[in-house]
């Protein structure tokens, strides 16, 4: 009974083997479900980091310069406008012209009474005369203004020594510094020298013989060809001599003029005779040189130094011994005579301010009516010149309008600007007309920001346009630069040169100015601020658990220039950084971050 139990048992249950392999299935199984899993929870992973991750865009800083556009309109002006005036007390008889009307040379604007003119000259002329006896009457000198008093002339004296001894001691210290690099490169010399004769003695025979017996050679092949070259050269020479002879005796034969065929032969000859002298004395000096060398060479091989050579290095020598020896002294003439020059100029600017504290005194013991006597005269006088002065342009005025027939005419082709009295008036002195020449230059005014302004300066080449025309005009450049008190706080007004135009047209202006040359330059979207400081942020690869990744780092920087697109930074970044210029999210140093596809 127990027998068959057991062996029903043994059918009904399985053996180890195939636990064992039943086993190994199920772990096989949930081992590949679990890959599964954790491929399909990374997948999800990375896509919803793709979803929540910023976007950005990038750019690589580049080398180059900031422009600078400034653009604006403005109204032209005369720059050049001329006042024409006549003296108070005459009847204007006639106007001629109207405000801007247009007017040639010598055309009149306007008359005035003849006789009036000349009474005025007359009257005029006498005023002047009364003042030039007034100003004889005081004794003054008429350029009294013009003379220094003692105290000036003292302190002119000391500034003029200053600056002499500032100069003579600038120029002192260049002829200093030039004689040591001189005393310097001396020496060097010496140097060299000196070891060039220690070489040269050091210098074993054998070596000596060997180098004479190659220059030997190398005479004696300069020798042998030039003989060949002069054998050569008076071969050619006698073959066109014998030409030449052959030719005149054909020509004797023919019974016909022979001069020009005996100068062919003379000519032949005297080059024939030139050749051989001086190839002679080629050949001659090549065996000179040749007996020089083995001679030379015969020494050696008896045992006997170049005595030649030996006293040349030893005289090289010598002689940079004197040159060291003459830059020194030359040296300390140098500055033994700057030393002097300057003790001298001390004494002299000594002295001159001596001279200014005598002048103070004396200043301060003149007597205070002396001295306001004195500025009265001179205030006087100088009234009196100004006067006289104004007196001679009034009788110059006066006698052109009376050499014109009484009339007041165009000194140029222009336009008249402005008319300030009317016909029957009688004139009141100062400006009667305004007059505008052709060849008046203009200037375009305009009134610009401090900011908007800070990239002009005088002299930059600015592109101006004439209202209603296309192309720009030429030679406009800014001229002048003046503050200006406007609405909004202080401004600059531009003044531009116009070469054409007519006064109160409208112009507009473009002016393009370019930076200096910078190696970083960024978007302006890219620069970030942060409590007064500036910095950009820079995409970087890094190595994480789940794989390499994009990081924004912060890389403080330097602004150094901007335009509207652009700034130039500096930083410690390279030129193949990304460069973050926006992103579709806000971004941190620290955060991933992903390339937008461009």
């Amino acid at each position: 009974m127990k027998i068959e139990l057991k062996q029903q048992l043994q059918r009904q249950l399985p053996s180890p083997k195939e636990d064992r392999d039943k086993v190994k299935q199920v772990a096989i199984k949930g081992l590949a479900g679990f890959l599964i899993i954790m491929v399909t929870l990374t997948g999800l992973s990375r896509t919803a980091n793709a979803l929540t991750t910023p976007q950005v865009t990038i750019a690589l800083p580049k080398g180059g310069r900031i422009e600078h556009k400034i653009q604006g309109n403005g109204v032209l002006k005369a720059k050049d406008e001329e006042s024409m005036e006549a003296s108070s007390g005459l009847k204007v008889k006639d106007i001629f012209v109207e405000v801007d009307d247009r007017i040639k040379k010598g055309e009149p604007i306007l008359e005035l009474d003849a006789k009036e003119l000349q009474e005025k000259l007359e009257m005029s002329q006498d005023d002047l005369a009364k003042l030039k006896l007034r100003l004889q009457q005081l004794g003054l000198n008429e350029d009294y203004s013009t003379v220094l008093s003692p105290l000036e002339e003292a302190n002119n004296k000391v500034t003029k020594l200053e600056e002499e001894k500032l100069n003579a001691t600038e120029k002192g210290k260049v002829k200093i510094s030039r004689g040591e690099q001189k005393i310097k490169q001396a020496e060097e010399d010496l140097l060299s020298a000196k070891k060039d004769l220690e070489a040269f003695k050091g210098s074993n025979l054998e070596e000596q013989l060997k180098k004479a017996r190659e220059e030997e050679d190398e005479a004696k092949r300069h020798l042998e060809n030039q003989k060949y070259e002069r054998d050569k050269a008076l071969k050619r020479s006698e073959q066109v001599l014998n030409e030449a002879k052959e030719n005149f005796w054909m020509t004797a034969g023919q019974g016909v003029d022979i001069t020009s065929a005996q100068q062919a032969v003379d000519r032949a000859q005297m080059e024939y005779n030139i050749t051989k002298s001086d190839w002679d004395r080629n050949v001659k000096e090549a065996e000179e040189k040749f007996k020089k060398a083995k001679d030379k060479v015969i020494q050696l091989e008896n045992g006997e130094v170049d005595q030649e050579l030996l006293k040349q290095e030893e005289e090289k020598v010598k002689a940079a011994e004197r040159v060291v020896e003459e830059q020194k002294r030359l040296q300390e003439d140098l500055i033994i005579e700057q030393e002097e020059l300057i003790k001298d100029l001390d004494r002299q600017i000594e002295s001159a301010k001596k001279e200014v504290e005598l002048a103070v005194q004396k200043e301060n013991n003149m007597d205070l009516e002396e001295q306001q006597s004195e500025q009265k005269q001179a205030i006087e006088k100088q009234l009196m010149q100004v006067d006289i002065a104004a007196k001679e342009k009034e009788i110059s005025r006066i006698q052109k309008i009376i050499a014109e027939g009484g009339k007041l005419v165009a000194p140029a082709d222009g336009m008249i600007k402005e008319i300030k009295v009317e016909k029957g008036q009688v004139t009141t002195g100062g400006e009667l007309v305004t007059f505008i020449g052709d060849d008046s230059k203009y200037v375009l005014e305009v009134e610009l920001s401090q900011e908007k302004s800070e990239g002009i300066q005088v002299g930059d080449q600015v592109i101006v346009t004439l209202e209603g025309e296309k192309r720009p005009l030429e030679n406009t450049i800014v001229e002048n630069i003046s503050y200006v008190q406007g609405e909004g706080g202080s401004k600059k007004k531009i003044s531009i040169s116009v070469p054409e135009g007519i006064p109160g047209m409208n112009a507009s202006f473009e002016v393009t100015n370019q930076s200096e040359q910078y190696n970083s330059i960024v978007p302006v979207e890219a620069l970030k601020e942060d409590n007064g400081s500036y910095y950009v942020l820079v995409a970087k690869k890094k190595v994480t658990t789940l794989g390499e990744e994009m990081v924004a780092e912060r890389v403080n920087v330097m602004k150094k220039e901007s335009n509207e697109s652009s700034v130039a930074v500096e930083g410690a970044f390279s030129p193949q950084d990304n460069i973050i210029i926006k992103s579709n999210k806000p971004i941190k140093s620290g955060d991933r971050v992903r390339l937008m596809e461009q």
